[in-house]
């Protein structure tokens, strides 16, 4: 699918320092090689395996048409362990305003890099949220600048309704529900600690947030991992409130086959999950996950599991962080759960890495509980599976709006506060929110939810028949990726 625009431009991407954000950024380089520019992606050393793999696996286009450049991370000199160079990898939330103390020299550092480029200079930025020095940058070099956060158009534009009408200065009570009316006739309530980071009255790292902001003013455009057949208008009104070009041009986690999604596809773990599944009737299987950073304190995962073991469907539950936890709950988990992937066991518990692209996409699995971060959304869409939001933090109480009530492709587990991340401590309270029979309650709906469920498991298969047609030839992310590279010649 390459394009015969001329002159070839050349972009550097510069992904934010987190894996979440890094996988889809990676993604849509890619995705710009295939459609004919040069590409450059910016990254550090402990990062550059993990960037240069998803490079490879893109194939030919990947091989020719980016390079990947690394250069150094200064993390002990701003009193970080020796190799932490992602934000999902710091051992502790204190750490956090240190990382971006070594983001900003880092961002010195890949300057002077861009500066003496040759004989190709960049013609067009692309960088993540945090890199919030790339546009000074780019107006230094002539280029445009394109941001990347790693939401959706839709949170975008609530965070942009929130960012000029404020609603939530006006509520009494973190628990008070207020409007935010952005797409019309579809209702969004939210309370205050549902907001993203951004918006709440104890951010641990408000200077660096309003820098943030600062640079989505600053910007050309943004860049969404997305389609515009999924979010009814919102990309279009994003553009238009911020005056700044859109483009969606995913879905990303599309850019390659499920079996190829990571290296990391061929371990132990990723072979023993996928032939559990092979043993498994068609949609059966309930697949649980909470993304790279999601970590439950111990009383809420109990409360989960024993709603997972109880439940009459085979279970495939991912447990990061399980080797810090208590060891009561460590030992209920050996004798509740299976590890060792026996094809007629009804819950696999895996402590660690899996292939989620791969599990979302086989055909056992029928329904997902999730955290609701949006690259989790997205694939769960384009696999077609239905989901059972239970968001954690960030802009997921948002998304969890788009899933259940715009889309009608999910559930609410009924989570009311933030669970945990990595910027909060990930451990939330001890008191557990959400009992195991509300988490039953949910679960039979996805699973099990009769005519509502059938709709449900009908919308997402309709939206993962979109998803696909818009990275195909004169669909809507494939024209989108040749406006954006237009915009850069």
């Amino acid at each position: 699918m390459e394009s015969a625009l001329s002159p070839e431009p050349h972009f550097v991407v510069i992904p934010w320092l987190a894996t979440s954000h890094m996988i889809p950024i990676v993604d849509i380089a890619c995705f710009l090689a295939a459609h004919g520019a040069a590409v450059t992606v910016v990254t550090t050393p402990a990062n550059a395996q993990l960037v240069q793999s998803r490079v490879d696996s893109a194939g030919d286009q990947g091989t020719s048409r980016i390079t990947v450049t690394t250069i150094p991370f200064p993390a002990a000199e701003a009193g970080l362990p020796e190799g932490c160079e992602r934000v999902d990898h710091l051992p502790s939330p204190d750490m956090v305003p240190s990382f971006f103390d070594a983001a900003m020299q880092f961002g010195d550092a890949v300057a002077q890099h861009c500066r003496l480029m040759s004989p190709r200079r960049p013609s067009c930025l692309v960088a993540g949220i945090s890199h919030s020095w790339a546009h000074v940058l780019a107006r230094e070099l002539g280029a445009p600048c394109f941001i990347f956060h790693g939401f959706c158009a839709f949170s975008l534009l609530c965070c942009e309704y929130l960012n000029t009408h404020k609603p939530h200065d006006a509520v009494s009570s973190p628990d008070e529900l207020f409007d935010v009316p952005i797409l019309p006739p579809f209702r969004c309530r939210l309370t205050r600690r549902q907001l993203p980071l951004q918006f709440l009255p104890s951010c641990p790292v408000e200077d660096r947030m309003r820098e943030f902001r600062e640079f989505e003013l600053a910007v050309d455009g943004i860049l969404v991992n997305s389609f515009e057949e999924l979010e009814r208008d919102s990309a279009t009104r994003l553009a238009a409130v911020t005056g700044k070009k859109v483009f969606a041009v995913g879905p990303v986690s599309l850019s390659r086959s499920p079996t190829v999604d990571d290296p990391r596809a061929s371990s132990d773990d990723a072979k023993r999950c996928m032939a559990w599944l092979d043993a498994k009737k068609g949609r059966s299987v309930l697949y649980v996950s909470f993304g790279s950073a999601g970590r439950m304190p111990p009383a809420q995962l109990m409360q989960l599991g024993m709603a997972l073991v109880s439940c009459p469907w085979p279970v495939l539950w991912i447990i990061k962080g399980a080797g810090s936890l208590p060891d009561d709950v460590k030992e209920w988990l050996r004798e509740n759960t299976d590890a060792d992937g026996v094809a007629d066991s009804q819950c696999l518990a895996v402590r660690g890495w899996a292939p989620q692209v791969a599990i979302l996409s086989h055909g056992a699995v029928g329904g997902f509980v999730t955290h609701c971060g949006w690259g989790s959304t997205l694939e769960s869409i384009a696999a077609g599976v239905p989901m059972a939001a239970w968001p954690f933090t960030a802009e997921q109480f948002i998304n969890e709006k788009l899933i259940v009530d715009v889309l009608g492709i999910g559930v609410s587990i009924g989570v009311t506060k933030p669970t945990g991340g990595p910027l909060t401590g990930g451990g939330g309270e001890e008191k557990a929110e959400v009992g195991m029979e509300q988490v039953k309650r949910a679960l039979n709906s996805l699973m099990d939810g009769g005519i509502e469920g059938e709709e449900r498991v009908k919308k997402v298969q309709e939206l993962k028949a979109k998803a696909h047609a818009a990275l195909e030839k004169d669909g809507s992310s494939y024209m989108n990726l040749e406006k954006l590279i237009r915009s850069a010649v």
